[in-house]
């Protein structure tokens, strides 16, 4: 990123403090007093040197979207903030955009509108120090009536609260008084209006399907490359379409994390929070998509951006071409070579003055410059004869061979290079973005983004588009982009899609920030972390548009009675000894509550100890409760070296029983079934069709410690729990010893 090397700091403006002895008329003669001197220290950075306090619009000196138009005004019947009250509305912006450095005064100016409605309906003037709490209802009624839809008429009454606290901090009010906006913000509404609100807001599916074909294809058409690459980079990263025009050629930065996994992050923008964030590409799948896309536009980028390296790096001369004339940079210069040197065809019969005036000086007369260029377009505009001219004749030639002006005026080379650039390059050149406090600004010399003026104009079917190529523009800004994807009124142009055979298919570029935030929700993303990657300070929520089936399914996953278990989480936990839940490896019961269960150096065991202790008594290969994780090694292990033991044991039961000792056809039976247990845990475990994660469960044997003693002292059958062990079709002691002999260890 670029700083802003001639920036002013904020420090050499100072804010308007209210004396105490004057009353509140005094002190608004003063604040406005104040704003009037304040206005011109906000060049060059925050206002441009053209700037009139008297003019009723700031839009085109550098206050965006700045009118003093009143409620209710149109472009067919336009009407103006009335004085005394125009001066204060400007005085306020002057203090919210010069002073504070606010980015946008259009909410303030919509809550001083209304302000101005309500004071000459409930006082019948429009001295502002009479504000009242009943004037402020009012004008909140006229927001309400003005805007019914959205919460724009929120947005502007919280407005009006924030100038009601400015007026008190300033003393500028008669009779002091705290006052809150009634007007609440609107809910997102029923299921059908959210419904109707994700089948809006939401990109249609074919348009990214089409994209994606689109921008995968061999375009050769500039314009399509950077159409469908600047939708590969909106679907890649969370942001906003004028965030684009910041985005630097070198923009890629990568990163590792603790375990060495290399992902993608992309220098950008935030507009709101107005700073510059490394933000993460939303998938890796995502990372070649953005390295097509950049590899595609910087070809077609890069002479545009060394032109704006020379622009700013030669700021005295004339940009050389082809037809460009050899003269000097004071020479005088004819028209014939005026309009050589701005590229003005000359067609038939048409004369190079008139064409030198139509095509270029007149677009000038009117429009927002320097004080430089507009004093050479004065000396131009008095010094132009306005006459018919003087005829010219030749000896030995009939008629008239030419006209003669007497204009008084000489142009040059560098005086024509101030006008072509007032004309033609970008106000904030060489910076692609207006100034605003702190921000650290790209310049079109080192942005992706960078082409000619007029370049793709060609493209877009635009046949009165410009072509001289004199200043550079950022490709991919708002008003283009939505044109090509979602067409011009009329058709009068087709969008990119149209153009493709794709019909039918629209798409706002904001659609995209929509959809990436859906599907951030639906991956389970923190509203917080969300905001985050998104750039974004509040009113996240309205970007999600998750139906109410996939959040009662999203919730249903993540309940510990209604989640499913996930085999790559459960092993993780055992591989790094984090507690394992009831709910990771198995289904809850109703009413059943979750908690953390028991691991034994063979597996886990979901025996509650809380009700009761362990009624085998440590026997784990004969308890139902112990589960083995496929993928867990250590236990394994740990089963392998059981089963070592079970068959130096085995072995040593089956030598007693051939010495006929007493009560060794017991013991081979149960060292038997333990073995065979062991062995068969073992064998699935190794099993390749399980994956890893899932859980082998054990066969219980009926036996516990208060089964053996009711049996020992009669209360029970002892068949009766060896009957119940059978059902579990365990193979009989014969088949298991022959099962046994092959087991090697």
């Amino acid at each position: 990123m670029t700083t802003n090397v001639d920036a002013e700091p904020v420090t050499s403006i100072f804010d308007f403090k209210p004396k105490d002895y004057m009353a509140a008329q005094a002190q608004l003669t003063a604040f406005i007093y104040w704003a009037r001197q304040t206005l011109p220290k906000g060049i060059p950075n925050r206002v441009h040197a053209s700037i009139r306090w008297e003019d009723g619009s700031w839009h085109q000196h550098g206050i965006a979207y700045c009118s003093f138009a009143a409620l209710g005004s149109t472009r067919g019947a336009p009407k103006e903030l009335q004085p005394p009250f125009a001066d204060f509305a400007k005085a306020i912006v002057v203090y919210r955009r010069v002073f504070a450095q606010k980015k946008s005064v259009q909410d303030w100016l919509a809550a001083l509108r209304a302000l101005e409605v309500a004071l000459t309906d409930l006082t019948g003037t429009r001295d502002v120090t009479l504000v009242s709490a009943a004037v402020c209802n009012r004008a909140c009624e006229h927001l309400s009536r003005q805007w019914k839809k959205g919460n724009n008429g929120y947005a502007f009454g919280k407005a009006l609260e924030k100038l009601i606290c400015l007026m008190r901090t300033k003393r500028l009010l008669k009779t002091d008084f705290r006052w809150a906006s009634p007007l609440p913000r609107k809910s997102r509404g029923t299921l059908k209006q959210q419904k109707a609100d994700r089948e809006q807001k939401l990109p249609n599916p074919d348009a990214i399907k089409a994209l994606g074909e689109l921008f995968t294809n061999d375009l050769t058409r500039p314009l399509d490359i950077v159409v469908t690459s600047s939708c590969a980079l909106l679907l890649s990263v969370s942001s906003r379409v004028g965030e684009l025009a910041d985005v630097e050629v070198d923009c890629v930065v990568f990163k590792e994390d603790t375990n060495h996994n290399r992902r993608m992050f992309l220098r950008w923008y935030e507009e709101k929070i107005n700073q510059v964030t490394l933000k993460p590409v939303v998938k890796p799948e995502m990372e070649p998509v953005v390295e097509r896309a950049l590899m595609l536009l910087k070809p077609i980028t890069e002479n545009a951006r060394a032109y704006a390296a020379w622009l700013e790096d030669y700021p005295d001369e004339f940009p050389p071409h082809e037809g460009l004339p050899t003269k000097g940079p004071d020479d005088p210069l004819t028209f014939s070579e005026i309009c050589d040197a701005l590229k003005i065809p000359i067609r038939g019969r048409q004369s190079p003055r008139s064409r030198f005036k139509d095509q270029f000086l007149k677009a000038l007369e009117n429009r927002v410059m320097s004080p430089v260029a507009k004093a050479l377009v004065v000396e131009i505009c008095d010094g132009w004869d306005e006459g018919r001219g003087k005829p010219i004749h030749v000896k030995g030639k009939p008629g008239v061979q030419g006209v003669q002006f007497d204009d008084r005026f000489v142009i040059t080379l560098r005086k024509l290079n101030v006008l072509m650039r007032a004309k033609y390059l970008p106000k904030d050149f060489p910076y692609t973005t207006p100034y605003t406090e702190g921000k650290a600004r790209v310049k079109y010399r080192d942005a992706l983004f960078t082409v000619r003026t007029g370049a793709l104009a060609k493209d877009s079917n635009n046949v009165t588009g410009v072509t001289h190529g004199f200043g550079v523009e950022i490709a991919a800004q708002s008003k283009r982009m939505t044109v090509q994807l979602g067409g011009s009124e009329g058709n009068k142009r087709y969008n990119i899609f149209e153009r493709h055979g794709y019909h039918g298919i629209r798409v706002n570029t904001h659609a995209f920030r929509h959809e990436l935030n859906t599907r951030m929700h639906q991956a389970g993303l923190s509203q917080l972390l969300i905001d985050a990657f998104s750039g974004r300070t509040t009113m996240g929520s309205v970007y999600n548009h998750e139906t109410v089936e996939e959040r009662t399914q999203r919730v249903a996953h993540y309940h510990p009675k209604t989640r499913h278990s996930n085999a790559a989480q459960r092993l993780e936990k055992v591989n790094t000894n984090k507690p394992l839940s009831l709910s990771d490896v198995r289904d809850l019961y109703q009413n059943e509550q979750d908690r953390v269960i028991h691991q034994t150096h063979v597996g886990i065991c979901v025996h509650n100890f809380a009700t009761e202790p362990c009624p085998k008594m440590g026997a784990c290969l004969t308890c139902g409760n112990l589960g083995c994780v496929k993928g867990d090694d250590v236990k394994l292990a740990n089963l392998k070296e059981e089963r070592k033991d079970l068959k130096r044991r085995y072995d040593k039961a089956l030598d007693a029983q051939s010495r006929d000792f007493f009560g060794t056809s017991e013991w081979v039976e149960k060292v038997a079934m333990d073995l065979y247990k062991c062995d068969a845990l073992i064998r699935t475990l190794e099993n390749p069709e399980l994956e890893n994660g899932d859980i082998v469960w054990n066969v219980d044997n009926g036996w516990t410690l208060t089964n053996n003693a009711a049996a020992m002292a009669g209360l029970i059958d002892a068949k009766v729990i060896e009957e119940k062990s059978e059902q579990e079709a365990l193979p009989s002691l014969d088949d298991i010893s022959a099962m046994l002999d092959e087991i090697e260890v």
